[in-house]
């Protein structure tokens, strides 16, 4: 038999992953360039041998702890990177806080740069207790505050399904924040009709110093 060379940009190496029930088989280039831990799985020592693992659909790569959306969503955005946007290739906001997820779990630093720039995008927000959830479990530290001082300063409190999202430790700590910062403007109103200012006269400086309270109240109750 021949034995010819490999072109070294246009010869792909595939691998095959099992994710619940389906098989995914895929490029290793773009992982491993990406990814830290692809890379390193890639360096180990590999075979011709059908029972080496990734190499065959009769023996894949198992992925255990992710479904099968969520590794699509993450190589779809792969392909976003690679190609560009195309029609129909671009992610909703649930297949990129799925990229997150695994570009967390799997060290794709770019594509987690993709996925906090795109969740942070004003034409997509998040909520404040989504983004604080978020910002927690995978070490946003940037969202933290912003997501504080609107759960902070909003009328409604935190309910129990929120607390769940968001821990018990901060929904406590939230709590504190809120009761004091309210107690606070009560004072101000106090005295404000004890030394009879109007409450139209209320302005943009009253306003930034409720913002700067709330600020100081939360930066010391979550040590930030």
């Amino acid at each position: 038999m021949a034995r010819w060379s490999k072109h070294l940009e246009f010869y792909t190496h595939t691998v095959t992953f099992l994710v619940e029930d389906c098989l995914f088989r895929v490029s290793r280039e773009p992982l491993a360039a990406e990814s830290t831990v692809f890379r390193g799985m890639f360096l180990l020592p590999q075979g011709d041998s059908e029972t080496v693992e990734g190499q065959s659909d009769t023996c894949p790569v198992i992925l255990q702890g992710v479904s099968k959306w969520e590794f699509e969503s993450l190589l779809r955005a792969l392909l976003i990177r690679q190609h560009g946007k195309r029609k129909g290739s671009s992610l909703g906001k649930a297949q990129w806080i799925s990229v997150l997820k695994l570009s967390t779990m799997w060290e794709f630093k770019e594509l987690r740069k993709a996925a906090i720039q795109y969740l942070d995008s004003p034409s997509q927000p998040l909520d404040p207790v989504n983004k604080l959830a978020l910002a927690s479990k995978y070490e946003i530290k940037r969202w933290q505050l912003p997501a504080l001082l609107e759960l902070a300063k909003r009328s409604l409190p935190i309910s129990v399904e929120e607390g769940r999202l968001i821990g018990l430790e901060n929904a406590l700590k939230l709590a504190v924040v809120r009761e004091q910062f309210q107690r606070m403007k009560l004072m101000d109103v106090v005295l404000r009709d004890y030394t009879l200012k109007p409450a139209d006269e209320r302005g943009s400086k009253d306003k930034d110093k409720d913002h700067r309270t709330c600020f100081s109240l939360i930066r010391k109750a979550f040590d930030l």
